[in-house]
């Protein structure tokens, strides 16, 4: 089930540029240091992805993007 919550990172990031731990906590109803565990997971699975985006509260496709969960 990890692997979907993964994947859902993924395409919020590849579709909509940004996803933030309310979101996922939402989609699939987790608790908030679940949605946590899953984006750490997500970072260190592909570093390079996403950045903290403080200002919006949420994290943002880099430039470097690339599809991790095809």
């Amino acid at each position: 089930m990890k692997e979907w919550r993964l994947k859902f990172i993924d395409v919020m990031l590849e579709e909509y540029g940004t996803v933030n731990r309310s979101a996922i906590e939402r989609f699939f109803d987790l608790s908030t240091p679940q949605a946590s565990l899953d984006i750490r997971a997500y970072i260190e699975a592909a570093p390079d992805n996403m950045e903290y985006d403080r200002v919006a509260k949420c994290y943002r496709r880099t430039a470097t993007f690339s599809r991790k969960y095809p």
